[in-house]
């Protein structure tokens, strides 16, 4: 079966495929955008998308992707992340005037970057970044990544452990066109839905999900195309032994519209 991870190879989201699942069963494949992952997946095999970070939140444009799509969430899980600076051989922290990477790593380590005067340039990927730097072959260019990625890849390390914080995780999703969850035991959900444009219509939908022991670990909310300063939610709910139908209910009763798309179990966090 075939899984799409944002690529290029190296990336964080490679890492976290290979720990999660056997290779023998799946063939990993670089896609370069959020979209795109989803795209595929609506035709064959699964997905994996960063969803949020502990530090630089959600990843919108993923959240966005699934907002538009009919796919829907399998697992999660969770991984630490450690940033460090790679460069060419011979470079030392001095001659670095410009670094790539990721937005939400450079987000994470803006305090470091602020720092040192470099300026910024997005990639699609850390992995990307890192190749970046390569081709370019240029000692005054680093690439902001993590440490198996950088070496493996033919840089040098050249700054340890740069985030802004010491606690960074960041976490995925696995998606399918099939709603069967990927582990037996489900224990969240995953809902996306609208409600009146009027006073108390959100805290009618939180109520009703408190009033059925759902804790809601996660809310975010999105513009609705077309719409004036109206906005569809996204929420996570941890669900309580045997609540599932009545968080649907819940929900469902308090919506204009609404979707679960997902009900998985809680992932299991893993380092580098």
């Amino acid at each position: 079966m075939n899984m799409y991870y944002l690529g290029p190879p190296g990336s964080y989201s490679e890492i976290i495929a290979k720990k999660m699942f056997a290779t023998d069963k799946y063939t990993l494949i670089p896609v370069d955008g959020f979209d795109d992952i989803v795209e595929r997946v609506c035709h064959d095999g699964r997905g994996i998308l960063g969803i949020e970070n502990s530090i630089s939140s959600s990843v919108h444009e993923s959240i966005d992707a699934l907002f538009q799509s009919e796919v829907y969430i399998i697992a999660e899980a969770s991984m630490k992340i450690k940033l460090y600076l790679g460069g060419m051989e011979h470079a030392s922290l001095t001659h670095i005037t410009d670094v790539f990477s990721h937005s939400q790593a450079l987000a994470q380590c803006s305090t470091f970057i602020k720092k040192n005067n470099l300026k910024i340039h997005k990639t699609s990927s850390t992995a990307a970044a890192i190749d970046k730097v390569l081709s370019a072959h240029d000692v005054s260019y680093g690439a902001i990544g993590g440490n198996s990625s950088i070496k493996e890849k033919g840089l040098s390390i050249i700054a340890e452990n740069i985030g802004n914080s010491k606690h960074n995780m960041t976490r995925w999703v696995i998606i399918s066109q099939n709603p069967k969850p990927l582990f037996p035991s489900i224990n969240k959900a995953t809902y996306l839905f609208r409600i009146k444009h009027k006073p108390g219509s959100l805290v009618a939908v939180l109520k009703s999900i408190a009033d059925v022991k759902g804790n809601m670990t996660k809310i975010e909310s999105r513009p609705v195309p077309g719409s004036d300063w109206e906005y569809a939610f996204w929420i996570d709910v941890e669900i309580p032994k045997g609540s599932l139908h009545a968080i649907d209910t819940a929900i469902a009763k308090e919506s204009l519209t609404y979707r679960r798309i997902g009900a998985y179990q809680k992932g299991r966090l893993y380092t580098e």
